[in-house]
C-alpha cells in the first residue's frame, strides 16, 4: 500500500512540474485607460487566442504560460470603438519579459527586455523599414513619370527599385546567417527568403545544432527537402 502511495505522490509531483509556466510577459501601454489585450499565436497560418488581459485604470497586464521554445506571437489590442485591433508581433522566450509601448505607437515603437530574439527582431524590422521606405519613394517617382510617359525616367527608377529589392533580400539573408545561433534566423528564412532554395539551404546549414531542433528550423528544413 505504501508503495502505491509513493508512486501516486511522485506522479502528482511530476504532473505539477510539467505544468509549471516557463515564461511571463508583462505588457505596459501608456495612454490607455480601457481595453483588452489578447495574446495570440499562429497555427496552420491562422491566429487563435491563447490568453487575454484587461486594462481598466491599470497600465499593465501580465501573461504567463508554457512554450517549447522561442516563438513569435501577436499582441492584439482592442479599445474604445476601434473596429480593427492594433497588433504587435513579439518573440516570446522562456524568461521574464517586459514590453513597454504607448497607445499611439502600439505596434511601431516598442521597448522590450528579457527576450534576446525579440531584440534582434526589432533591429531587423527597423532596417527593413528603411528599405521599404526607400522602395516606396522609388515607386512614387516611377508613377509620376508614367503620367508623363517619360520612358527613360520610368526605366531608371524601375531599375533602382529592382536593385533595392536585391539589396534587401541579400541583407536579410546575411542577417539571418549572422544570427544563426538564435531562433530568429530560421524564422526570417521561412518568412522573407522563400524565393531562393539555395539561400534557405545555406541558412539551415549555418544554424547551431540546438537551433535546428526549433519549430521554425524544422519548418525551414521541410521547405528545402
Amino acid at each position: 500500500m505504501r508503495y502505491f502511495l509513493v508512486l501516486f505522490f511522485l506522479f502528482l509531483s511530476c504532473s505539477k512540474t510539467e505544468s509549471l509556466d516557463n515564461f511571463s510577459l508583462l505588457v505596459k501601454v501608456d495612454g490607455l485607460k480601457k481595453g483588452t489585450l489578447y495574446l495570440e499565436k499562429f497555427s496552420d497560418s491562422s491566429l487563435f487566442k491563447i490568453d487575454s488581459g484587461y486594462f481598466n485604470g491599470n497600465n499593465s497586464v501580465e501573461f504567463k504560460g508554457k512554450i517549447e521554445g522561442p516563438e513569435l506571437m501577436i499582441l492584439s489590442l482592442t479599445y474604445e470603438n476601434e473596429l480593427d485591433p492594433k497588433q504587435l508581433p513579439f518573440f516570446i522566450e522562456k524568461s521574464e519579459i517586459i514590453v513597454k509601448t504607448r497607445l499611439k505607437d502600439f505596434g511601431y515603437k516598442v521597448y522590450s527586455k528579457g527576450s534576446k530574439n525579440d531584440s534582434i527582431y526589432r533591429e531587423y524590422l527597423e532596417i527593413n523599414k528603411k528599405f521599404n521606405n526607400e522602395k516606396l519613394d522609388l515607386i512614387s517617382k516611377s508613377l509620376e513619370f508614367k503620367k508623363l510617359n517619360d520612358l527613360d525616367s520610368i526605366n531608371f527608377y524601375d531599375e533602382k527599385l529592382t536593385n533595392a529589392n536585391k539589396r534587401q533580400f541579400l541583407h536579410n539573408a546575411n542577417f539571418a546567417i549572422r544570427h544563426s545561433e538564435y531562433t530568429i534566423a530560421p524564422y526570417i528564412a521561412i518568412t522573407d527568403l522563400r524565393e531562393s532554395n539555395k539561400i534557405l539551404d545555406t541558412i539551415y546549414n549555418s544554424l547551431d545544432d540546438r537551433i535546428k531542433k526549433s519549430k521554425y528550423a524544422m519548418e525551414l528544413k521541410s521547405l528545402i527537402n
